[in-house]
């Protein structure tokens, strides 16, 4: 057959054209199962495959006829190779794994564009509107070349959001696994596929090829970003990270199984072989050969000897083993130091605090720059903080160079967070007493807010390793004088004394000066009760440097007022002597003086009654020449120190019955007491007349009185205080020294008749009586002033003074003195009963005497009112009636307990626990039976008034005075009064107790045989 050259060409074209149409059906197979960005290949892929039809529509001989062989050759090769580079282009890209197809999807697609715009162009090139073909051919022609050439991409916002936050993730460091698998399943949602397991081990195994292949092009960029992309991949933990892996596989290798003890099933630490070949843990065949057993456990073979052996080959493989897997474990921990992940961080801190016990794994972390890492894990709550605290533990114990920058990473601030919380791990403690070994970071410590605080209430803190640490840490900061001052803030005073104990008089100054500005309490100041401390404080006050000594007077007063303080500072020797020298010294500071005689005062009043024997320094105070120095003092000073002198001096005479006589016998220091008495100084006035009263008080003498004038003027300046001062504590001392004033001196006698002190007395109990009924309780000065006008009274009471008596009388104040029976004090009560009784005792003598008047019977006589509303009423008032002296005590004049109802209130002051009061009762009721004509009336209105049964409770509960005088009284009434039944079993049974008191035995025996029970010829008389 005859070919010429132009069929060739055609041929030529005709293969190539076929060649292009079968590319791009390839092409459009490709492109129609993209996954991602399918709305910009389905459109590519629209377009290829309107090419592919186009082609076969076509006839090459046309195209090849509008454009000559050459050309029509040159554009289908040109098409071909545009296709072929897109095909390739797709399965590499499809080839990929679905998360590095996230990142280079842009730079595929542009590819794609600029291969799209290509092909346009070359379709346009065979200039197919000049050839003859039908127009629907030539109308999808032009549609085609203008779609390829305005393909456009607009990429899903989901996508490109997912890469951006894929990148962050690494860009991060990010190994937090929740936010990996929240990441992974968007990858999932977007490709389609399940975020699981397999999908993360396909696309690790294409990113491992991916990155060879970078690294083999040197592209070390593309390397290291499919290198993150793995580490992200990791992060979901849903396969075992490379670490996880090599350890898995070296477990493997080395099965553990052989290094454990078949008898413990625990790693072996010291094998030992048997005879028999088999090794064991050395405790554990031990154990099981001392039970008597002879066979190896193993192979049952009975063994002929029992020798062990170490195994050291055995010993050496464990001990590699060990070493191998802690490397293996250290490695994988490391990076989940720094993971956000919670739980990876926790599971890393768990591994880590069982390694960094070995002190090369600490410095390897604190090596990694990883401390503020672990220092930053304490402020998460979620995390193991305990774990953490023992990492840090570790960091601080075997790391010296790095222990500063576990301060400065904000370890200690949030430690000491944790304590002021109340939660206190000893690791916690045991990181700072690491840290605070060295001095200067000690100084960081002790100055992080809180920190010494809150380490003083670790000392009692539940835990003893805790406190123990916590007061090593405060030894520690303890050569810093500041931080010992903050632990003596803090209630903490064993560094304090320690610290004060050893240093110069400078820092002795400078402690003493901060202690004083603290609130002390007497539970924290125990350390302070140390007897060289004591010492070396008292020794300040014999220095030459005035700060020291004010300082130190200052500390001592704050001391003081803590009664443990003041027996060890009175058990100083040298501690009275500098304070009288301060005092004595005439050139000395007067606010030395003051203070040196404020602090003797409170150390006086401070120390038990019967302790005084036991201080030389009390019993130097009392000297006769510092009593008489004391005295001049208050002559000679001004007027402050003349103030502390006195104080000193009530001190001295409350304590002491040495000070109070020789107080009394200095005449000058008499006299000029009671002449302060007329100054204007309120509080000298107060405390001269506080030391008169003190050394009159219970003294045989009574008020050691100025002579005359000076006496007549001292008593009238008494009675004006006691009249006429506002200061109710001044009315009530006066009261008392008028209580105390000599009983035999007719010059004081006639005096009080003619003032009005009398007036006075009954304007305070009846003011006071008033008082007590109404709403206001009675306060303690009120009381006092009741109590002392009431020892007053009893000076007008007295039988043998019937002027002052006759006084009382006219005055009325029974109903008053009534009611306080009820609701006074003790002391009241016991100064109103006595005064009562001598009330009583005067009128009883008078209606014995008298004539004419006989007792009516009790059950036919009127009662007297039993209770006046008010002060001086009720007398006139009353009935004239009596039941036990009838008319006899019906003058206005006449006092009668009956006729006042003051029987019932005194059978009731039996029953007082005080001493004293029932005493005083028992005196008032006894001079009822002091006239034999009115006895039986006398003894009915006491059993009326339950006073039998009140006396036994006395004979039974009593005290031995009141005893006593009970049984008096019983012995009297026996006489006239018959008991029966359960009374007269109990009345039996308490006298019979009473023969086993020796001081009561008589007494008791004879009202035992008055009532029949003991005979006259008993061995009790």
């Amino acid at each position: 057959m005859d070919i010429g050259m132009e069929d060739v060409g055609v041929a030529v074209c005709q293969e190539l054209w076929n060649k292009v149409t079968l590319k791009a059906m390839e092409l459009c197979g490709e492109t129609r199962d993209m996954v991602l960005e399918k709305g910009f290949f389905q459109e590519f892929s629209r377009s290829i495959s309107e090419l592919r039809v186009l082609l076969q529509a076509l006839n090459v001989e046309k195209v090849e006829a509008a454009m000559n062989t050459r050309l029509t050759k040159t554009a289908l090769e040109t098409l071909d190779c545009l296709l072929k580079t897109a095909c390739n282009i797709i399965k590499d890209y499809k080839s990929r794994s679905f998360l590095s197809g996230l990142f280079q999807q842009q730079s595929v697609i542009s590819q794609m564009k600029s291969l799209a715009e290509e092909i346009a162009k070359t379709i346009s090139s065979w200039q197919l509107v000049n050839l003859n073909i039908a127009v629907n051919l030539k109308s999808k022609t032009e549609q085609l070349v203008n779609s390829l050439s305005s393909l456009e991409f607009h990429s899903a916002v989901a996508t490109e959001s997912l890469a951006s936050e894929i990148q962050k993730f690494m860009n991060e460091n990010g190994r937090n696994r929740r936010n990996a698998m929240k990441l992974l399943k968007k990858i999932g949602d977007t490709v389609g596929v399940s975020s699981n397991a397999s999908m993360v081990q396909n696309e690790l195994m294409l990113l491992k090829q991916e990155k060879e292949e970078m690294e083999a092009q040197k592209k070390q960029a593309e390397a290291f970003e499919l290198s993150q992309l793995m580490q992200f991949l990791y992060s979901t933990e849903l396969v075992m990270s490379p670490q996880d892996e090599e350890i898995a596989a070296y477990h493997k290798q080395y099965p553990t199984e052989s290094f454990r003890c078949p008898l413990s099933r625990e790693m072996m630490g010291d094998p030992v072989a048997i005879i028999c070949g088999h090794s064991f843990e050395r405790k554990a065949i031990g154990e099981h050969f001392r039970r008597g057993e002879k066979i190896c456990p193993i192979c049952r073979e009975r063994l002929t000897s029992i020798e062990l052996t170490p195994n050291l080959s055995l010993r050496s493989s464990i001990e590699e083993w060990k070493q191998r897997d802690m490397d293996l474990k250290f490695q994988a921990a490391l990076p989940g130091i720094t993971s956000d992940d919670q739980s990876i961080q926790n599971r890393a801190m768990e591994v880590l605090q069982v390694l960094m016990e070995r002190p090369c794994y600490a410095q390897r972390v604190a090596e990694e720059g990883l401390i503020p890492n672990c220092a930053e894990m304490l402020k998460n709550n979620q995390l193991n903080r305990i774990a953490v605290l023992k990492c840090l533990s570790y960091l601080a114990k075997y790391c010296d160079n790095h222990k500063e920058a576990i301060i400065e990473a904000g370890a200690v601030r949030c430690i000491v967070r944790q304590f002021y919380k109340g939660e206190a791990e000893p690791d916690a403690v045991a990181v700072l007493l690491e840290l605070s070994a060295r001095e200067d970071l000690a100084e960081k410590i002790g100055n992080v807010r809180d920190c010494i605080p809150v380490l003083v209430s670790l000392l009692n803190y539940r835990n003893l390793d805790v406190s123990q640490k916590a007061r090593k840490v405060l030894e520690n900061l303890s050569y810093n004088t500041h931080f010992v001052v903050k632990m003596a803030e803090a209630g903490h005073f064993q560094q304090f004394v320690a610290c004060f104990n050893q240093g110069p008089q400078e820092t002795r100054v400078s402690m003493a000066a901060a202690l004083i500005q603290m609130e002390l309490k007497g539970n924290s100041i125990r350390d302070l009760e140390d007897k060289t401390f004591i010492h070396n404080l008292v020794q300040m006050l014999s220095s030459s440097s005035p700060a020291c000594i004010s300082a130190g007077l200052k500390f001592i007063k704050k001391l003081v007022a803590f009664p443990r303080m003041v027996k060890r500072l009175l058990a100083d020797p040298a501690t009275v002597p500098p304070l009288l020298g301060l005092i004595s010294i005439v050139k000395t500071d007067l606010h030395w003086k003051q203070e040196a005689a404020a602090i003797l005062a409170l150390l006086v009043e401070g120390h038990q009654p019967t302790e005084h024997q036991m201080y030389q320094g009390l019993q130097e105070l009392q000297s006769q020449h510092n009593i008489n120095l004391f005295l001049k003092l208050i002559v000679s000073s001004d007027s402050k120190t003349k103030i502390q002198i006195l104080h000193l001096l009530v001190a001295l005479g409350n304590k002491f019955d040495m000070a109070r006589d020789l107080i009394r016998t200095d005449n000058e220091g008499i006299s000029y007491l009671f002449s302060s008495l007329e100054g204007d100084e309120p509080l000298v006035k107060l405390l001269a007349m506080k030391l008169i009263y003190c050394i009159s008080e219970g003294h045989p003498s009574g008020v050691p009185l100025p002579p005359s004038p000076a006496k007549e003027t001292a008593i009238n300046t008494l009675a004006y205080i006691l009249t006429h001062s506002v200061n109710v504590e001044e009315r009530s001392i006066a009261a008392g020294i008028i209580s105390q004033l000599p009983n035999d001196d007719i010059v004081i006698d006639e005096i009080l008749c003619k003032s009005e002190v009398l007036k006075a007395i009954r304007g305070v109990i009846c003011s006071l009586d008033e008082e007590s009924v109404g709403s206001r309780a009675m306060d303690n000065s009120g009381t006092s002033l009741l109590e002392n006008a009431l020892a007053a009274l009893l000076r007008y009471t007295e039988p043998d003074k019937p002027e002052l008596y006759r006084q009382v009388g006219k005055l009325e104040l029974y109903p008053s003195l009534v009611r306080i029976l009820s609701r006074g004090s003790s002391l009241a009560k016991q100064r109103t009963a006595t005064a009562l009784a001598h009330l009583s005792r005067s009128i009883s003598v008078s209606i014995s005497d008298s004539t004419g008047k006989q007792a009516l019977p009790l059950q036919n006589v009127l009662k007297f009112f039993s209770s006046v509303s008010c002060c001086g009423s009720g007398m006139a008032e009353c009935v004239n009636m009596c039941s036990v002296h009838g008319d006899a005590c019906s003058s206005r004049d006449t006092f009668c307990l009956v006729k006042a109802d003051a029987l019932k209130p005194l059978v009731q002051n039996l029953s007082e626990k005080e001493s004293g009061v029932a005493e005083a009762a028992l005196m008032a009721i006894e001079t009822l039976l002091t006239d034999h004509s009115t006895l039986p009336c006398a003894i009915a209105a006491i059993e009326e008034s339950q006073g039998v049964v009140a006396i036994l409770q006395v004979l039974e509960k009593g005290d031995l005075p009141a005893k006593s005088r009970a049984l008096d009284l019983f012995l009297k009434m026996q006489e006239h009064t018959t008991m029966n039944g359960q009374l007269a079993d109990r009345a039996e049974r308490i006298l019979v107790q009473l023969l086993q008191d020796d001081d009561l035995r008589k007494k008791a025996a004879l009202v035992l045989k008055q009532m029949g029970i003991l005979p006259e010829q008993s061995s009790y008389f």
